[in-house]
């Protein structure tokens, strides 16, 4: 029977991961919050926050996978991010077809997101001002969640966990990941939580098996995009014209 003290480690083996990888999510997604609102009454014919935020990820993820200070911790970030391992199994020619139809049961899982997700009338886009902000608030808004929500939950969190074995690591990290979307109210988390639990299992799946979140992170981005697309807009261009 554990000791008290062996129980806090433990507790804290578990939590550190949790906490390190939804910093990393929020220090991702934090610029595009800020920038994106600030960009509809500053100069909104120039979409400069997508300019900027792009730099920023760009930044961001070289420095999560070891780039620049300290550098004590550069090992430990690269291992931590799983940005790309060569010679994964899952690029072999036994595996690859594994990769495929994990990447196909994401693509399946994003239809039935849209299905379900889509709202019964148009978003109001009147806050939106110029044709350019507004797509570049709809690519912008779906690159930062597949890049970011990729690094902090298939990334850092899910390899911290791994310790404890590959499938608690996933089931973890996809629970926080479903439980963070409540961010968007008690509604959404109830009716899409489900499915977005179910898509956080195969993404991490996808990530362990190729040694990579890059796959996770295209598939994630295409997915939202989707979303926004044919579920918010219902696939209406027009939508997206400011005249």
């Amino acid at each position: 029977m554990m000791t008290v003290r062996q129980q806090v480690r433990t507790l804290f083996a578990y939590a550190a991961p949790i906490l390190l990888g939804l910093v990393v999510g929020v220090a991702g997604l934090a610029p595009w919050v800020v920038m994106a609102p600030l960009n509809a009454r500053i100069c909104p014919d120039i979409p400069w926050a997508a300019a900027a935020t792009l730099l920023y990820l760009i930044l961001y993820l070289a420095w999560l996978n070891g780039a620049g200070p300290p550098r004590r911790w550069k090992a430990a970030r690269h291992y931590r991010l799983r940005l790309w391992r060569h010679g994964s199994a899952g690029w072999s020619k036994e595996g690859i077809g594994v990769t495929l139809s994990l990447m196909g049961a994401i693509g399946m899982l994003t239809i039935m997101w849209i299905i379900m997700g889509a709202p019964e009338r148009p978003p109001d886009l009147s806050p939106y001002p110029t044709t350019a902000y507004l797509v570049s608030v709809v690519v912008m808004t779906a690159l930062v969640a597949g890049v970011t929500e990729e690094a902090a939950y298939r990334g850092y969190m899910q390899r911290g966990l791994e310790r404890f074995g590959g499938g608690i690591a996933i089931t973890v990290s996809a629970l926080v990941f479903a439980l963070a979307h409540g961010v968007h109210g008690f509604q959404t988390l109830v009716l899409l939580g489900p499915g977005i639990f179910l898509a956080g299992l195969v993404y991490g799946a996808l990530a362990r098996h190729t040694g990579s979140i890059l796959p996770g992170m295209l598939m994630h981005f295409l997915g939202d995009l989707a979303f926004i697309y044919f579920g918010l807009l219902g696939g209406d261009w027009r939508l997206l014209v400011v005249s």
